[in-house]
């Protein structure tokens, strides 16, 4: 582990304490610290009991993007004075309403970017991947490209991304949300809309 990485995730952390990893029935964005937005029309029963839980992979907390995709050297080890920026993922939280025969979700994550030695200004774009299982079955899954400012005049910046509409079977008792960076293809998002 680098200097900069433990560096990183301690701020993250101490940054993000407070904000809320569970869900309730309250609005996403109160849930997750960041500051509600009044809603003009009444939303459909919030049903949180049977609301599937959010789970992280190990290894996609974290996004580290350096100078020409340079890679690991032998020993695994990387060349910390070429990251561009490190972005982590601190807090998540749901809601969902059923309609019809559907669940449909909502899907928050509280996060940061850290600039690295080699970080400038400009935009980030953050792989994020929201998926639904029901034990080996996929529910959802989709790739979102999600753009984000990095820091100007900061060492760091905070981000909040938001997904609509996820969209599941109702009786979908067991399934479970899975949300992380995923730097691979969208090869499960034709299963997306899948009923």
């Amino acid at each position: 582990m680098t200097a900069f990485g433990l560096v990183s995730k301690g701020l993250v952390a101490a940054s993000l304490l407070g904000m809320l990893a569970a869900c309730s029935t309250a609005d996403t964005k109160s849930a997750l610290g960041i500051g509600a937005t009044p809603t003009a029309a009444p939303q459909p029963a919030v049903v949180q009991g049977n609301c599937p839980r959010i789970v992280l992979r190990d290894g996609t907390a974290y996004h580290d993007v350096y100078v020409g995709g340079t890679r690991p050297a032998a020993d695994g080890s990387m060349d910390q004075a070429k990251l561009m920026y490190q972005a982590s993922i601190a807090n998540t939280t749901r809601q969902c309403r059923l309609e019809g025969g559907q669940m449909v979700i909502t899907v928050q994550v509280a996060g940061r970017i850290v600039l690295g030695q080699a970080g400038a200004k400009g935009s980030a774009k953050l792989p994020i991947r929201v998926a639904v299982t029901d034990g080996d079955k996929v529910l959802y899954s989709e790739l979102v490209p999600f753009d984000t400012a990095l820091p100007v005049n900061e060492p760091s910046n905070q981000f909040l991304f938001s997904k609509d509409n996820v969209t599941i079977p109702a009786g979908a008792d067991t399934a479970m949300i899975y949300v992380g960076f995923d730097n691979g293809s969208d090869k499960a998002g034709a299963k997306k809309k899948k009923k």
